[in-house]
């Protein structure tokens, strides 16, 4: 056992074999977040039916947010820039902008284009609960889409990249800019995951959004009989690799599915009772919960049911190539390891792509008005 062992359990009995994983940090360093109750803890958590598997998943996630964030108290305490865009331009490096103005002053940190040019980055989105320094412009907060931890950098940059596309391609299908609807699989999640679903009477229903060449992104919705309960999970990567991809969304609904009777979940709905749009991502997964028909919303009923194709070997895919050609500029990385994650072996790599935009927390902003016709909260914790 050591300090970044997660805690593994079977939270269903007669299931042993699906499993959860959370593992835990407490630090002054950090700031209060909505899925600790806004204590200054951070959590990395995951679920599967392999021990081993669902152990370093848990352990990765907490080390790719702590290290990440001690990586920005690194550069907030002298390891940045501090200067206005413009101040930057008159040097050698390309300027990674902030949604910001040009006379604004924030802190800059050092990262590199998928094809090595070096680039300045605002560190306000490049870090978790950046703290700006004194006279610096606060930007809107990161998210952790786009931050992955592996002992090998490309592997932790590539998987980063994925989840960028996915959430940007969650996005765009949602607020309707895709141009066509999502697409209904007749994949469902088997062995251990599937028997659990027949036993607690929950259905999986299984879905891709429009995806570009290179890329399939799938979502997976668990619920009641009657569509009420909605939870989601969802993943992207290459062609080839659906089945994979289900199994693995389903997971990922099922842990959001368990969190809702979590002591957090139930004193967040006690206080808030969905009056209000979601302003997190605590309150965004319980108001798909509790209040909304996303799978309605989303028009996935009247989508064609297309079964998967049998299973073949991925041809290798580069999500670099796939996510540059999808937004038409450079994928960006910057490394953020921090001492945690250093000490333990592991790189965390922030992947940013321009052009390419997570879920917003909140309606959805201005500029981003759904072309379907709705602008209802999306159902993402």
């Amino acid at each position: 056992m050591n300090a970044w062992t997660p805690q593994v359990f079977a939270p269903y009995p007669g299931h042993p074999d699906v499993l959860l994983a959370r593992v835990a940090a407490r630090s002054a360093a950090f700031e209060g977040t909505s899925a600790a109750d806004g204590d200054r803890v951070i959590v990395g958590s995951a679920a599967g039916h392999d021990r081993e598997q669902v152990m370093r998943g848990a352990r990765g996630e907490l080390l790719e947010r702590i290290g990440n964030v001690m990586a920005g108290r690194a550069a907030e305490a002298g390891g940045g820039v501090v200067a206005t865009r413009a101040e930057l331009g008159a040097t050698a490096q390309a300027v990674l902008a902030p949604p910001a103005r040009p006379d604004s002053r924030c802190l800059w940190v050092r990262g590199r284009t998928v094809s090595g040019r070096p680039v300045y980055v605002a560190a306000g989105t490049v870090f978790l609960q950046h703290r700006p320094p004194p006279g610096c412009e606060a930007l809107p907060p990161a998210g952790s889409t786009g931050l992955a931890s592996h002992t090998d950098r490309r592997s932790a940059a590539r998987h980063a990249a994925w989840e960028v596309l996915e959430r940007d391609l969650i996005r765009r299908s949602w607020y309707g800019l895709a141009g066509r609807p999502p697409r209904a699989l007749a994949a469902a999640p088997d062995g251990p995951l599937g028997d659990l679903f027949e036993a607690q009477g929950l259905v999986a229903t299984a879905f891709a959004v429009p995806a570009p060449p290179g890329a399939e992104c799938v979502v997976v919705c668990l619920h009641r009989p009657d569509g009420t309960g909605q939870t989601f999970g969802a993943r992207c990567g290459p062609p080839g690799t659906v089945e994979s991809l289900v199994g693995r969304a389903a997971y990922e609904a099922l842990m959001v599915r368990w969190s809702m009777d979590s002591p957090v979940a139930r004193a967040t709905w006690e206080r808030w009772r969905g009056d209000g749009p979601p302003r997190t991502a605590v309150q965004h997964a319980l108001w798909a919960y509790h209040r909304q028909d996303s799978l309605s919303l989303w028009k996935v009923a009247g989508a064609t049911s297309v079964a998967t194709a049998p299973v073949q070997a991925a041809s290798p895919v580069d999500p670099f190539d796939v996510l540059a050609r999808h937004t038409g500029r450079d994928v960006v990385l910057v490394e953020t390891d921090g001492t945690p994650a250093r000490d333990a072996g592991v790189s965390v790599v922030r992947v940013l792509a321009p052009g390419a935009l997570p879920l917003p927390s909140g309606p959805p902003p201005a500029g981003f008005e759904p072309a379907s016709g709705h602008a209802h909260p999306h159902p993402f914790g």
